[in-house]
């Protein structure tokens, strides 16, 4: 009985730690991504968009956002992604346009390998699909994308809506 006690103690505080370690990566992944994206060499007018109601029926909305590399140096974008599968980007960078680019861990994320001079802007298109979650996916949401330079820093672009029926 006494050998019994002591090994579901020692289950239980290998399952506590497990859920200690992983709670902890996730913060840790959080702050990161919070603090690189004070470190963006891109400055953009706006980070934020608002869709206000939109219907699943209506299907797909999009707003573009602009970076612009203000910085002395030429910045090379590393990666792009999102927050959700039902949001995708795409960048355009004057004729050259890259994506789809969507979340992390749902399939492969293309490189995007696009080298901003100096002085010179891209664009980030957000697509959001508001019947990707089917009648669930009613309510405000909230999606971001991450624009992610070869420092490491990165840009988040943020919008949100009210979806409908």
């Amino acid at each position: 009985m006494k050998k019994i006690l002591i090994l579901i103690a020692i289950v239980v505080a290998f399952a506590l730690l497990f859920v200690a370690g992983k709670t902890a990566s996730k913060e840790r992944t959080s702050a990161e991504k919070n603090s690189a994206s004070v470190a963006s060499a891109f400055t953009a007018d706006a980070t934020q968009y608002d869709f206000g109601d939109i219907s699943m029926k209506q299907g797909k909305v999009n707003h573009s956002f602009a970076l612009a590399n203000e910085s002395k140096q030429p910045i090379s974008i590393r990666k792009i992604t999102t927050s959700c599968m039902c949001t995708e980007a795409f960048l355009t960078h004057g004729e050259n346009r890259k994506g789809p680019f969507g979340m992390e861990g749902h399939g492969g994320v293309p490189p995007v390998d696009e080298i901003v001079p100096v002085g010179e802007s891209v664009v980030v298109e957000t697509v959001f699909d508001p019947a990707a979650h089917g009648p669930a996916g009613v309510g405000n949401i909230e999606r971001a994308v991450f624009v992610e330079d070869e420092n490491g820093g990165t840009a988040v672009l943020t919008f949100k809506a009210l979806v409908t029926p």
